[in-house]
């Protein structure tokens, strides 16, 4: 497999607290990488430190053979790497459809001039629409984000990810809260964007899916790395069984 993206010596401290402490790893094109660990193991920190939500403290994010580290999130979107979040937080007066289109502009509106550009353009409507084919929302299209339920809007996580073409896909505990149901059409859609190759970062409580989904698993504890490989051989490691049987509060 081909590097994608390489993180270096990546330290994200929050005063005394080293949520993020010295950790390295390599993402892999067309690979599903899995990041588990107990609450407060770093994992939302460590996408927040990479995707330009947070300036790390130190190390390095190499993406495509270039640093990027400290950017903000906005370039991080239009280089290629868009992230969902745990809790949806869509417009929630606007359609399902006008969601997907407002994230179709992070490559658009780059200027003062593009201000003045329409945004529901025919091909940027359909390319929405694509998107909606493929995370089962079309069905919902026409609704208000704030009248769907969180199955439906997890989903709309990823669509406003895919429209903007990313070459890294983040995903942030797309199954937490939901219903059995809305979980099997989650990880069917993961499982999707797998077959055609995308290259995917997930962070998920859900084990099984974990298991089911990736091809590969790293194990955080308090900041650090403390197992990574394949599926069957992490979840019999010891250090992982008693990081999970250890477990505490939310750091």
């Amino acid at each position: 497999m081909n590097e994608l993206m390489r993180v270096e010596d990546l330290k994200m401290y929050f005063g005394g607290l080293k949520a993020i402490d010295g950790l390295d790893l390599v993402i892999n094109e067309g690979e599903t990488l899995g990041i588990i660990g107990p609450n407060g193991a770093g994992k939302t920190t460590l996408f927040n430190a990479i995707c330009g939500v947070y300036k790390p403290t130190g190390g390095k994010v190499i993406f495509k053979g270039q640093e990027v580290q400290g950017q903000p999130a906005y370039v991080m979107a239009r280089k290629g790497i868009a992230r969902t979040f745990q809790i949806s937080k869509p417009l929630a007066d606007l359609t399902i459809l006008d969601n997907v289109v407002a994230a179709a502009g992070v490559h658009e509106y780059t200027g003062m001039r593009s201000y003045f550009r329409k945004s529901h353009t025919p091909e940027v409507i359909a390319k929405a629409e694509a998107v909606l084919e493929e995370t089962g929302l079309t069905e919902v299209r026409d609704k208000k984000a704030s009248d769907v339920s969180l199955g439906y809007l997890r989903r709309l996580e990823i669509a406003r990810v895919l429209v903007t073409d990313p070459e890294l896909i983040m995903l942030d505990e797309p199954c937490a809260g939901l219903s059995n149901f809305a979980i099997n059409e989650v990880t069917e859609l993961i499982l999707k964007l797998k077959e055609r190759k995308k290259s995917i970062v997930l962070i998920e409580h859900n084990l099984p899916i974990t298991m089911k989904v990736c091809d590969r698993i790293m194990v955080l504890s308090y900041g650090k790395k403390i197992a990574e490989g394949p599926p069957e051989v992490v979840k019999h490691d010891k250090q992982v069984i008693e990081a999970y049987l250890g477990e505490e509060d939310e750091a």
